[in-house]
């Protein structure tokens, strides 16, 4: 739903930033009230955002990204073997013919599953929103994201905003996928707190889905070790978890454990700043 928003361009766009290239790695830590089977798990993510300028104020966007979650790593046995996304959103900025308003479409095809591009594992959707720029420095945006996921069809309202507070205070995401409230402490350290949720489904072997489901809120410390080099510690807490498995359409059997419990993040990117 956020990949939207990584349009070029500092009028169009739903963060201050772009990476070209990220890379992030999440561990999960097993809570203390947890039950045999609990918290721990592992999250590689790797991906892309690459503008490209169509035309004044419209732009194309594609983010390639991979992912795989281990899910209860501290066991011997995962509670689920690992499953896998491969993904291909392409996004589409275009100004309106009110200089205030600008419209945002993707569409996005992935591979979800234990096995990727095998039956029953690709998945389609797409997202639209609307950009009112009520001033330079606050924009509103609002639509909805749709996805063919294998519970069922999966529809969700959007809102979200682009405000820079003040020089070193910038607010911007898209809810609920993500929110990030960012301060700049100076060129080389920012640093603040960001809310993600996730939804998502995966084929697994025996002709079942995986459903993951998790609400993440975090701070997070950006160093800069060069201009364009990020390297980012994010920890936080995992709220509201959920692990179900199902057969057809929402229908599930009994939920496994996946207590709430702490995280960390790390990862690096390329990251090329709008007011650099």
């Amino acid at each position: 739903m956020l990949l939207l928003g990584m349009l070029a361009g500092k009028s169009s766009f739903l963060q201050p930033y772009v990476d070209p290239v990220q890379v992030r790695f999440t561990n999960g830590f097993r809570s203390n009230n947890s039950a045999e089977r609990g918290t721990p798990f592992t999250h590689i993510w790797a991906g892309s955002d690459i503008p490209v300028k169509l035309a004044p104020e419209s732009y194309l966007l594609f983010s390639p990204y991979y992912e795989n979650w281990q899910l209860d790593s501290g066991k011997r046995e995962n509670i689920f073997p690992g499953v896998q996304s491969f993904a291909l959103p392409i996004g589409l900025l275009l100004p309106l013919k009110n200089k205030k308003w600008s419209l945002s479409v993707t569409a996005i095809l992935r591979s979800n599953g234990e096995k990727l591009m095998k039956d029953k594992t690709i998945q389609a959707g797409g997202a639209g929103f609307l950009t009112y720029e009520k001033t330079k420095r606050k924009k509103i945006r609002f639509g909805i994201y749709v996805n063919s996921d294998f519970f069922g069809l999966f529809v969700m309202p959007l809102a979200g905003a682009d405000w820079r507070i003040n020089k070193r205070n910038y607010m911007f995401g898209l809810l609920p996928g993500r929110l990030t409230w960012e301060h700049q402490f100076n060129k080389k350290f920012f640093g603040g707190v960001t809310f993600r949720a996730i939804t998502n489904s995966y084929r697994l072997k025996n002709g079942n889905y995986l459903r993951i489901d998790d609400n993440q809120l975090s701070g997070f410390l950006d160093i800069y070790l060069s201009r364009r080099i990020c390297f980012t510690i994010e920890p936080g807490y995992g709220i509201m978890r959920k692990l179900r498995t199902g057969f057809e359409k929402r229908n599930y059997f009994p939920d496994k454990s996946w207590n709430d419990g702490f995280f960390i993040k790390l990862s690096t990117s390329y990251r090329i700043r709008f007011e650099n």
